[in-house]
């Protein structure tokens, strides 16, 4: 309903028995106002709201998304309308953040108030540790990264001068995903055959690289055959090309990924439904047809690991970085590895480079040694030419 002409902000509203009450709505503030427009208690109560005083005669209610003003909150809410933000998938990355932030304000501060509820201001680094240790040490490190995130909107709006986060160490770094080494690959192969949905996925994480979003939404209308130039030689090449889920709203380019003889022995089983995806799973469902949802697929290959008595720790992104140790131990370059797994940052690639070039430096290395050693232990037969 319209708002009434002498009062901003208080509009009428009628009860199912046709009774006509005024209520108070503006800036985070709801309150149900006294008698009627023009009288003196009724009066008397808008002047409290407007000038913030509590109410004589009612209660102010305050809107559970409202934000005081240079809170966290109102960080937060700033922080949802920056681009950055929504170019986050919004069903994994997004969505996390959400979780954490909102967990984050709703700690409590004292005084019935939440941390949420407190100027940025007032904000200081002993605060930001405290909030910190509230989590466990797999989510402090997305926690820390939540609070930086705050804090920037913060400092570009000139609430504050100082960072509370500088230099804030995340909580216990991790090894990340581990790559499958030969033993535990042999394990899930002798469990599930090739042509299954365990052994489908797994195959297209380690010899596609792909993520787990990727290998749920691989159809067989990305698979395609190029001709290129290789060597002075024009070449055909059946494979993959889409424009990876992670990088989409960047304007990520389309990525071709050969089709490996060991691929191609892994798929040969199934049926090609032009507009199907490759994995394809058991239920149909209403939403996404025979397409895996990402969370499922995860929740399904730790399944698939575990009956294939595989230790807990090995993800189908832990096949993606067994496809870049493989890559870095046949000795492509960086940017073969750059290209091949759609890594933008070169120190992602370079990190497999460096460790397969550790170990192969060091083998060799001691291997010199060894004959060196060998060659030095030897018996030798000296000859005199005394009499």
């Amino acid at each position: 309903m319209a708002q009434h002409p002498d009062y901003p902000g208080v509009s009428p509203m009628v009860t199912r028995h046709g009774k006509t009450l005024w209520r108070y709505r503006r800036k985070g503030k709801e309150a149900m106002m006294p008698g009627e427009p023009h009288t003196p208690e009724f009066d008397a109560a808008y002047s409290a709201i407007i000038e913030g005083r509590a109410l004589p005669n009612a209660d102010v209610i305050r809107h559970p998304k409202a934000a005081a003003p240079r809170s966290l909150k109102a960080a937060y809410q700033l922080l949802k309308q920056e681009d950055e933000w929504l170019a986050l998938d919004p069903l994994k990355t997004q969505a996390t953040y959400a979780r954490t932030i909102e967990r984050i304000l709703d700690l409590p501060a004292g005084n019935n108030s939440t941390i949420g509820d407190g100027p940025f201001a007032d904000l200081e680094r002993a605060h930001v540790k405290n909030i910190l240790k509230h989590f466990p040490t797999h989510m402090a490190r997305t926690a820390l990264i939540c609070m930086k995130k705050l804090t920037m909107i913060a400092l570009d709006q000139e609430w504050i001068k100082h960072d509370p986060t500088y230099r804030l160490k995340k909580n216990t770094p991790t090894q990340g995903h581990h790559p499958w080494p030969a033993d535990i690959m042999a394990k899930f192969e002798a469990k599930w055959p090739i042509g299954s949905r365990p052994r489908t996925a797994y195959a297209l994480a380690l010899w596609l690289g792909n993520r787990v979003s990727d290998v749920a939404r691989l159809s067989w209308s990305h698979y395609t055959v190029k001709q290129i130039m290789i060597d002075g030689t024009l070449c055909e090449y059946e494979g993959f090309e889409f424009v990876q889920w992670k990088g989409r709203k960047k304007k990520g380019e389309a990525m071709f990924l050969p089709m490996t003889p060991m691929l191609a022995t892994e798929l040969a089983p199934l049926e090609r439904d032009p507009e199907g995806p490759v994995l394809k799973k058991q239920l149909k469902s209403k939403k996404r047809g025979w397409f895996y949802a990402d969370i499922t697929l995860t929740i399904a290959m730790a399944e698939w690991c575990e009956k294939a008595g595989i230790p807990p720790g090995y993800t189908m992104h832990g096949l993606r970085k067994s496809l870049g140790v493989k890559l870095a131990e046949a000795d492509a370059s960086t940017r073969q590895i750059m290209d091949t797994l759609g890594h933008r940052n070169i120190a992602y690639a370079e990190l497999y480079t460096r460790k397969a070039s550790q170990a192969r430096l060091a083998i060799q290395a001691m291997d010199k040694v060894s004959a060196m050693e060998t060659a030095r232990r030897k018996p030798r037969l000296i000859v005199s030419n005394k009499k």
